[in-house]
């Protein structure tokens, strides 16, 4: 058993995820990162080092889920820190989307964090103490055209998350919501996002996890500066908003993007083709 504190990060092989293990790798944490590809998990494991270890996870899988949690528990040490990271984000206008595709995203996105976390919490109550971390995303204070789904089921997050932490007070177990801007990884493949929102690194929203691990604050948004400028804007009258979004060109994040790698990026998730704006 590990002496070391543990912290399981879900969609660990590459990323945001990855690079959160590797900084936790850093501060002396024994890391476990999940992801569906199971051979991929383990060769990012291997790079990572010693102190981390990788395993097939399908955070939509309940008894696997389960099974994962009882392996570490048993094998490697008690779970400190659990980040939901796992998640997808097709883009298209939502009328071209498939009631699969939506499913999907809805299921990956916030169904299945909710259950994980339902998963973890008793042992965390139990022994009175961890984080819980989920990597919400910016959307869900700005939902998108083009991300109907994916920026409801992320505000969706966020409010789960606030409503536990108050609930859980005083239970020695904490609840950090992380809110990102678009990131410059896999899933923002062929996006140019408009100029006065540029895009976010992963060592970015790492560090904001970190901070937020430490005991920072209950929400952040990456960059920390974007926070007050979304809110700002959602008290605006909706005609103001969609002045502003026409003339700074925020649909080109969720109605653009290149075709063929957005595409790409379906196909890896083994997601329908992504459907793109007509005309």
């Amino acid at each position: 058993m590990s002496e070391r504190p543990v912290a399981v990060i879900t969609g660990g092989a590459r990323g945001i995820g990855y690079q959160i293990a590797a900084d936790l790798l850093g501060r002396g944490y024994r890391v476990v990162i999940g992801d569906l590809d199971e051979e991929a998990t383990r060769a990012s494991a291997a790079r990572l080092g010693g102190a981390a270890t990788g395993v097939r996870l399908d955070i939509t899988d309940r008894p696997l889920v389960a099974e994962v949690i009882e392996t570490v528990e048993r094998e490697i040490g008690p779970i400190d820190v659990w980040v939901n990271n796992a998640g997808i984000m097709p883009t298209g206008a939502f009328a071209t989307q498939s009631i699969e595709l939506v499913r999907t995203v809805a299921d990956v996105d916030y169904a299945a964090l909710v259950e994980v976390t339902a998963a973890i919490l008793p042992r965390l109550l139990a022994r009175r103490r961890g984080t819980l971390v989920n990597i919400a995303s910016a959307t869900g204070l700005k939902p998108l055209a083009g991300l109907a789904v994916y920026s409801g089921t992320k505000a969706a997050v966020i409010g789960f998350s606030d409503a536990l932490r108050r609930e859980l007070r005083g239970t020695g177990v904490h609840v950090k919501v992380i809110m990102p801007n678009l990131a410059t990884t896999a899933m923002g493949a062929g996006i140019t996002p408009p100029k006065l929102t540029p895009a976010v690194t992963a060592a970015q929203v790492s560090r904001a996890v970190l901070r937020a691990i430490d005991g920072g604050t209950f929400a952040t948004t990456v960059p920390r500066s974007l926070g007050g400028v979304l809110r700002f804007s959602r008290l605006l009258p909706t005609a103001v908003q969609d002045w502003i979004d026409d003339r700074v060109g925020t649909d080109r994040i969720g109605l653009g993007g290149d075709p063929a790698a957005r595409a790409a990026y379906a196909a890896a998730l083994h997601l329908e083709p992504e459907s793109q704006p007509e005309g």
